[in-house]
């Protein structure tokens, strides 16, 4: 009788463990986006600078995706950057200016590149930087006029 009345208060906690792991509100998931401006992948290039062994050249290229109905006027694009790699910045305007009209449905290929203050670091030093691009700030235009109807 004892046993049986542990066995179920176990199979009581286990359920309710197995309950609170299914129904876990705090797990954060991704949302799929199904309109507006997407980007699916960026590729991150570093190399030397011809002119100067203490900097180096950070390429990156990305497709950005209008998956509206309508036609995007894309002005400007400029990379987020952490507060590491934005203080070896040689140059401080990295703001792309691309005014182009993105149809709907279509993508625009994207390539900028920037050049960081790397003297004195080793190929290793400069990989510790830890050159990540995942986000971009981006500049539309749009044409707004009243609603007569």
């Amino acid at each position: 009788m004892k046993n049986q009345k542990h066995a179920m208060i176990l199979l009581f906690l286990l359920m309710i463990l197995a309950l609170s792991g299914c129904s876990s509100s705090s797990v954060k998931t991704d949302e799929i986006v199904e309109d507006g401006l997407n980007i699916n992948s960026i590729t991150v290039g570093l190399g030397g600078s011809e002119e100067d062994e203490g900097i180096t050249v950070v390429r990156y290229h990305f497709n950005l995706w209008n998956r509206t109905n309508k036609s995007i006027m894309l002005k400007t694009v400029e990379p987020i950057l952490s507060k590491d790699i934005q203080d070896r910045l040689i140059d401080r305007d990295i703001k792309l200016d691309i005014n182009e009209k993105v149809e709907s449905n279509t993508s625009e290929e994207l390539t900028g590149t920037f050049r960081i203050d790397t003297e004195g670091l080793d190929k290793e030093g400069i990989m510790k930087l830890n050159i990540n691009i995942k986000e971009f700030n981006i500049t539309t235009e749009q044409v707004v006029g009243i609603d007569e109807s």
